[in-house]
């Protein structure tokens, strides 16, 4: 009987054995690796990108500078008081187009270029005495075409429901061309009932100054690749050239008169599109991570 069990408990454990060794004998699939973490799957938002603007702006400037004899009105012979109104703010339209890079998330810089265009307008007063009081009023018009080129970088603000806002700032350079500036004088001396009209016009003339600017707007995102972006713009230019009068008539115009807008100034709304080139943070679906399960227990019999 004792044999018996001895026999039995030593085929039990052979069959054992066998089982483990035709186990070892099954393939085991490797697990893939995991996914890298997202800020391991390349730069987000970064990349070169080209933009497009156009927009208006109220454009003006700060002082009537107008000179006789190459020196202030006021220092002028026989003239008695000397006074400039203030400038009323015009219309501006311009154009503009950029490369830039966006170098992560929160900051870019661009290029810019662009052309715009305005007209001015502007008054002085001016008493003088020859014998006879008599005061002159001039009304003085222009139009004038700027090209700006600026170097801009913006901080954009993180993106919520597809809507980026940003703060930015920009330097460079603003090239004034004024023509058509008119003189148109209007005066009546002291005990005559019409009055005396001079007219006198001046040449094309440029001038190039440092510029400068500060924005403020929200991008949306349009597509993966493109952005719809609007905003405001503070735009210092600087001042405008030394126009010379000429083919005047009246008593206080000779050749050696100027008149020049200083302190050109302007708050702009602009609408744009940017076309990035690179992998942008768009705000569509997102990849989802990829959950990896541990491989079923299988049983065997």
């Amino acid at each position: 009987m004792g044999s018996l069990k001895t026999l039995a408990l030593a085929g039990a454990m052979a069959l054992g054995a066998s089982a483990v060794a035709n186990a070892a004998d099954y393939p085991v699939a490797a697990l893939p690796p995991p996914p890298p973490p997202p800020e391991l799957r390349g730069p987000v938002g970064g990349g070169w990108y080209l933009r497009g603007d156009i927009g208006v702006g109220s454009q003006s400037y700060d002082e009537l500078d107008v000179k006789l004899n190459n020196a202030p009105v006021i220092q002028t012979a026989g003239v008695t008081s000397f006074s400039t109104v203030s400038p009323e703010r015009s219309f501006a339209a311009f154009a503009g187009i950029g490369v830039g890079y966006q170098f992560n998330n929160w900051f870019r810089v661009d290029l810019t270029g662009e052309y715009r265009g305005a007209s001015f307008n502007g008054r002085d007063t001016v008493s003088y005495n020859f014998g006879v009081p008599v005061t002159q009023i001039n009304n003085y018009r222009a139009d004038i075409a700027t090209f700006v080129g600026l170097v801009n970088g913006y901080i954009d603000l993180g993106t919520w429901n597809c809507l980026t806002p940003y703060l930015g700032a920009g330097i460079g350079f603003a090239n004034h061309t004024v023509n058509g500036l008119t003189d148109n004088g209007l005066n009546r001396p002291a005990g005559q009932l019409f009055d005396n009209i001079s007219y006198a016009y001046g040449d094309s003339a440029s001038k190039t100054n440092f510029a400068w600017a500060l924005m403020a707007g929200v991008a949306y995102d349009v597509t993966s690749n493109l952005k719809l972006d609007i905003g405001y713009r503070y735009l210092n230019m600087g001042d405008g050239p030394t126009i010379g009068l000429a083919g005047a008539t009246g008593v206080l115009v000779n050749p050696s008169s100027s008149v020049r807008f200083k302190g050109i100034d302007s708050h702009d709304i602009r609408i744009g599109m940017r076309w990035n080139f690179g992998d942008p943070n768009c705000c569509g679906p997102k990849e989802q991570p990829v959950a990896y399960a541990p491989p079923p227990v299988i049983r065997k019999y």
